[in-house]
């Protein structure tokens, strides 16, 4: 039977029909990234349509938000087959229902300000948080300055501009050798509160953040502070190590009392159960030092005799720290 090239034709039509590729516009719904889809409305339906996307998409793209309009394609050859393949023209109005989806609350958090800052002028055992704009429940709120009154923290010798602070709070200094820390947060009436952490030594502990609130930071206080600086915000705890050794030098007459102290990163003498190993040793200048090496024991300290050679020299005398590994410095400058 004669066919008359039919069957060509017929098979270059479907070749054809499986290139065609038919897109449309489409307002992107939502995206489900573990299947690998996302549904999108199109024009005239308020109906959910799945539409699959490129599987080399790792993340989804910036574009592809919820309520962006996109462009889907409907490729021949493959029944019911829908991808998205990019941005689209404008968003499509459906038979029903709302052109876009319900956009989600953004969560609560600081927007802008809210730092914590140590006192400017004249440094005290307080600290101060700034103003600045914060969003509760999907609203945006400006956090008020406090006023300047009596009985309040604010004073006027701190330094502080009018208008820039929504909190001063005094600070109190933990025993010898413990830390703590202290979280200030800011309540949905747009408070700024202060919850006292509790003290430790060996394993850090921080207080937990009151109900509704959003942390603004936590600022870590160490035994026997005095003051409150600028270097002391935002530190971060670690396990104390040996990190500078502190020489403080008595003159006896002719002879010298140099007390040697291990200091870890927070400024605290530190021990350890078989003692620290530090050797003395004359940099510059002449003289002589007893002994030239000695071990700290169960303190955190060990005194060298320096013994004086001429007259009118400056001495500089290197202490240093190494043990296991450990490695500290400290110098002494003895004018002579």
């Amino acid at each position: 039977m004669r066919t008359y090239g039919k069957r060509s034709l017929r098979g270059a039509a479907d070749k054809a029909a499986g290139q065609k590729v038919e897109s449309r516009d489409a307002v992107l719904w939502d995206v489900l990234l573990p299947e690998r889809v996302c549904r999108c409305k199109i024009q005239g339906s308020g109906e959910l349509i799945i539409a699959r996307f490129p599987q080399n998409w790792a993340t989804v793209p910036e574009w592809a938000k919820p309520g962006q309009a996109v462009r889907i394609a409907h490729r021949g050859g493959v029944r019911g087959y829908i991808e998205v393949v990019g941005f689209g023209r404008a968003i499509p109005t459906p038979v029903s229902g709302s052109a876009t989806p319900t956009p989600e609350t953004p969560s609560d958090a600081i927007l802008a300000g809210c730092l914590i800052k140590a006192i400017p002028q004249t440094p005290r055992m307080s600290v101060y948080v700034t103003t600045g704009w914060v969003r509760f429940g999907g609203e945006e709120y400006m956090v008020p300055a406090v006023a300047m009154a009596s009985g309040n923290v604010f004073k006027m010798d701190m330094g502080i501009a009018m208008g820039e602070a929504a909190g001063v709070f005094n600070v109190s200094a933990p025993s010898a050798g413990q830390f703590r820390n202290d979280l200030f947060s800011l309540s949905p009436s747009l408070v700024v509160t202060k919850t006292a952490g509790a003290a430790f030594t060996t394993t850090e502990s921080k207080p937990a953040l009151p109900g509704g609130h959003l942390p603004i930071g936590y600022l870590l206080m160490r035994g026997g502070q005095t003051v409150i600086t600028a270097t002391d915000i935002g530190q971060v705890w670690s396990v104390p190590v040996p990190a500078s050794i502190d020489a403080a030098a008595v003159d006896n007459g002719t002879a010298w009392s140099i007390v040697a102290s291990v200091k870890d990163q927070y400024g605290n003498g530190i021990t350890t159960p078989l003692g620290w190993n530090l050797k003395a040793t004359i940099a510059s200048g002449d003289g002589s030092i007893e002994p030239t090496s000695g071990n700290t024991g169960s303190g955190s300290s060990f005194t060298f005799t320096y013994t004086e050679g001429t007259a009118g020299t400056l001495v500089n005398i290197e202490i240093t720290l190494a043990h296991g590994g450990y490695y500290a410095y400290g110098q002494a400058l003895l004018q002579l």
